[in-house]
């Protein structure tokens, strides 16, 4: 998990860096120097990575949606079942990262590695619905 966690904070400053405008455009975040620069970056690219992951959650309904319309009644149900999953996957992810990060709770680490833990997860399970799709011949 900590090279997971490595691996945020270069992504950090690939995903957000160049892209900044108004009023943070000063922000390098590839190389945040104070903690407030280190939670807006970690926002940005945990917005980015959500994002990624609801664009391929929603090709991945449409895909099963499909798929569906194709089945007997008695078989249909894939997109319900795929939301009811993402759902969960949701509320998994954030007990998970609020686990993992609890112990420094009481400072800006535990935090930080709340968003970073968010961030890794999410990355994986954007990974996670776009294997999926291609199993399922997009």
């Amino acid at each position: 998990m900590l090279r997971a966690l490595h691996l945020v904070a270069v992504l950090i400053g690939l995903l957000i860096g160049p892209g900044l405008a108004g009023a943070q455009e000063n922000i390098d975040c590839g190389y945040p120097l104070n903690n407030n620069e280190r939670t807006y970056c970690a926002e940005k690219a945990l917005e980015e990575a959500d994002a990624k992951m609801e664009a391929a959650f929603g090709r991945l309904v449409a895909r099963v949606a499909a798929m569906d319309s194709e089945l007997p009644d008695h078989l249909k149900g894939a997109s319900a079942a795929l939301e009811d999953a993402q759902a969960a996957w949701k509320a998994y992810r954030e007990k998970d990262c609020k686990a993992y990060g609890f112990p420094f709770m009481g400072g800006t680490r535990g935090h930080d590695l709340f968003r970073s833990c968010m961030i890794v997860l999410t990355m994986q399970r954007t990974d996670d619905l776009t294997a999926t799709l291609e199993d399922y011949g997009n």
